[in-house]
């Protein structure tokens, strides 16, 4: 990769200034001079980078046999900066919505799925560009009948025919769009879609086994093969092209959304995967990265990896959690022919539910993590969970526990002041507005007094968590329901300004997280994430020991340290009472003395953690899966925001 900022030795001569100087004028917009870079040795002749930067290989141009149309090379550039991607966010957004249109027609199918998706952004980006300046060429040189230079250097650009369907369908949708005659870019008619051998699975006939379990194990398992099988050929049967369509609905979609690039990139990248996959690509990746660029733009170069703070950005925009369907889909149901079939029209079934989470309406945090492979893999997982949590979020507090004050007062309404009045009431101010002249008795005034109670009084929450990492929880990269329960109540707690310490558990002596209440969500999320894969013991030696001195977790300047406990686990939580730890058996019920509330939320149908949770006074959410758990943490939200009077907890640990 060359440098992001070469030297200028190269400066524009004056053909290329005034190139650039009506590239700029184009747009509307005032940019420091491109780098020209000859020999480069980029895959084309142009590309952009952020900060905003245009850099241009003059030999590689040449060689191109586009030397003579700078203009249209630097107006695409700038467009870039201008108009899509315009920022670091974008790019990371837009990019998403490609990957999320390959997840929908499938991962497996798409070799290297997430450099697809960086090719195909850069393609949809180069064709809402290259349609907006040929539009604002035509407009401003006024001349009928004569194309703009943009069409022009399209016509040098595409005088090799395509050798894939997928740039074909490019080509077309150009012409399309600038209402060129069919032929003008691209023959009249596509390539053939290559046929590849089809590889046979091996047959899955039950071997010979020793005994007639393994034989009923064996043919379980030929089954389930045979069953994957079936349902991939089928599968494949929906990703097929229909190029002559395609092209149509791709000059539609750049029309549609050629001001929103980041909604429509997922319908074009649901229209232009299917061109991507093993069974379409006739010479592989190497083939669709060489076309990628054949527009004139090498794309983005020298991109750091997202921030944090970008990555929530990015993941918190609600047009990345749009369904992905096929724009012909759309068409379709728009139209009422939706009996018409699928495979026809070339499209995939908008039910994508069965081929997995990450091929739904979503992205998986598993998948947003090999996207952002080159991003820190902690700030990826904390902001794909903040994302997922934030409709869920409400600032949580509770009722303050100091006294409520009642004596305070509100003016009221202006009296008149009498003589037998007390003097400390006479209102001087009012008097005298009223009539310079002061008669008492009779233009004498005061202010009444009006009693006023405050209004309830409320308080952060301090809240401890204790979550559950052993091997039977799922793990936080692959998509844990209790780590996005957790997240909720973090951000909910920090939200209401109030702290957290989470502590993650597994096996004995598997404990991790700080030892103080925070308000740094960073550390919190880090805490939360962490992960162990063991067997299941709740860590009652450090339960005990942070609770043992009451006074101990008090903040400075704290009026009243309250305290409260959550933990999520799924069914293997005796341990928390004893079970295999019998030297710490009342360590739950002494610690829940000086708890204000404890709470277990559960996965578990058994309602086995009833007898020892109840004896010990903690609450229990019992939920079915972990699926549940988010609207859990939603009830107990509310109660610890409005607790009731029977939620009180005697001394002794239990309910009074």
């Amino acid at each position: 990769m060359t440098p992001l900022f070469a030297s200028r030795e190269h400066p524009l001569d004056e053909r290329q200034r005034v190139a650039w100087d009506t590239a700029q004028a184009l747009w509307g917009v005032h940019l420091h001079d491109p780098v020209l870079q000859p020999g480069a040795r980029m895959p084309s002749f142009a590309w952009f980078s952020f900060p905003p930067q245009v850099v241009v290989d003059p030999s590689e141009a040449d060689r191109n046999g586009v030397g003579g149309f700078y203009e249209s090379i630097f107006a695409h550039e700038i467009g870039h900066h201008v108009l899509s991607p315009s920022t670091r966010v974008a790019s990371f957004a837009i990019a998403q919505q490609m990957a999320r249109a390959i997840a929908a027609t499938g991962r497996d199918l798409i070799p290297e799925p997430d450099a697809k998706a960086q090719i195909l952004s850069n393609l949809w980006s180069d064709m809402l560009i290259n349609t907006r300046v040929a539009a604002m060429q035509r407009q401003r040189d006024g001349v009928p009948g004569a194309d703009p230079e943009m069409i022009r250097m399209w016509g040098v650009l595409s005088a090799t025919p395509p050798t894939d369907q997928l740039w074909w369908v490019v080509l077309r949708s150009y012409e399309i769009l600038w209402s060129k005659p069919a032929g003008f870019l691209c023959p009249l008619s596509p390539p053939p879609r290559p046929v590849k051998p089809t590889k046979r699975a091996t047959p899955t006939t039950p071997q010979a086994t020793a005994n007639e379990k393994q034989r009923a194990k064996a043919v379980a398992a030929a089954a389930a093969v045979d069953a994957r099988l079936a349902a991939e050929a089928q599968w494949a049967e929906f990703v097929v092209t229909n190029p002559e369509l395609d092209a149509g609905l791709l000059a539609d979609t750049v029309r549609t959304f050629g001001n929103d690039p980041e909604s429509g990139a997922l319908r074009f990248g649901m229209l232009m995967a299917p061109y991507l996959t093993s069974a379409a690509s006739p010479t592989g990746p190497s083939s669709h990265n060489r076309h990628a660029v054949d527009g004139g733009c090498a794309g983005q170069a020298g991109s750091a990896p997202p921030t944090a703070g970008e990555l929530e950005e990015v993941l918190g925009d609600p047009r990345l959690r749009e369904t992905p369907e096929h724009p012909a889909v759309t068409k379709a149901r728009e139209a009422g022919t939706m009996a018409t079939s699928s495979v026809e029209h070339g499209m995939q079934p908008a039910d994508h539910a069965s081929r997995g989470d990450a091929l739904g309406q979503g992205y998986g945090v598993a998948e947003t993590l090999e996207l952002y492979s080159a991003a820190d893999a902690n700030e990826v997982i904390a902001a794909w969970y903040i994302t997922e949590a934030r409709r869920w979020v409400k600032p949580m507090t509770q009722p303050s526990s100091r006294p409520r004050s009642i004596d305070q007062t509100i003016p009221g309404a202006l009296e008149q002041w009498n003589i037998d009045d007390d003097i400390a009431s006479l209102d001087w101010a009012a008097t005298l507005s009223l009539n310079p002249t002061v008669v008492p008795g009779v233009t004498t005034r005061l202010r009444a007094v009006l009693p006023d109670a405050p209004p309830d009084q409320r308080e952060s929450v301090r809240l401890d968590i204790y979550i559950d990492s052993s091997g039977s929880m799922r793990a936080p990269r692959v998509g844990s329901p209790a780590v996005l329960a957790g997240t909720i109540l973090i951000l909910s707690v920090l939200r209401g300004g109030g702290r957290v310490r989470v502590t993650s558990f597994a096996g004995p002596g598997q404990v991790a997280g700080g030892n103080r209440f925070t308000r740094d969500r960073a550390e919190a999320l880090r805490d939360l994430t962490f992960y162990f894969g063991g067997g299941t013991t709740f860590p009652l030696d450090v339960y005990g020991s942070r609770y043992r001195d009451t006074q101990s977790d008090r903040g400075a300047g704290d009026t009243v340290a309250r305290r409260h406990v959550v933990v999520l686990s799924d069914d293997g939580l005796r341990s928390m009472f004893g079970a295999g730890q019998e030297q710490f058996s009342t360590t739950a019920l002494d610690v829940r003395r000086v708890l204000d509330s404890g709470t277990l939320i559960i996965e578990d149908r058994t309602h086995q953690m009833a007898d020892p949770a109840a004896a010990a006074g903690y609450d229990v959410e019992y939920i079915d899966t972990m699926n549940d758990a988010p609207a859990a943490c939603a009830r107990l939200a509310r109660r610890l925001a409005e607790p009731r009077a029977s939620d009180h907890v005697t001394p002794g640990g239990r309910r009074g």
